[in-house]
């Protein structure tokens, strides 16, 4: 079985206000490793979204040329751009957590205190 180790990026939500140091909207919540996949809400918090493999995606979505998960994407500059083709594209979660880093964005969602 292979290594959960990407992130499902909404093109379609991120791409009309994205550019360098906004955060992109990411697939699910974090689920446990032995659970099954969340592929429901966004999140644009790396640390709290659902960690996919490859095969995740082509065993749900094997009939939608919407979802790129042939093959995962990098980060790069016109990123939102050059995928816009499609509504969701995978990208390996260590480089976008080293994005999310490079760009002053919060890993997590902010916890909250005893006043609410």
């Amino acid at each position: 079985m292979s290594t959960r180790n990407l992130v499902a990026v909404s093109i379609k939500h991120s791409e009309f206000r994205w550019k360098f140091g906004m955060p992109c909207w990411l697939w699910g919540e974090r689920t446990a490793a032995n659970s099954q996949r969340s592929f429901a809400g966004y999140t644009v918090y790396p640390n709290d979204a659902e960690v996919y493999t490859l095969e995740d995606f082509a065993n749900k979505y094997s009939d939608c040329p919407w979802i790129k998960f042939d093959s995962p994407v990098s980060m790069c500059m016109d990123f939102c751009k050059k995928y816009r083709e499609y509504d969701t594209v995978l990208v390996p979660i260590d480089q976008y957590i080293k994005y999310c880093e490079s760009a002053g964005l919060p890993l997590s969602r902010p916890r909250r205190g005893n006043n609410g």
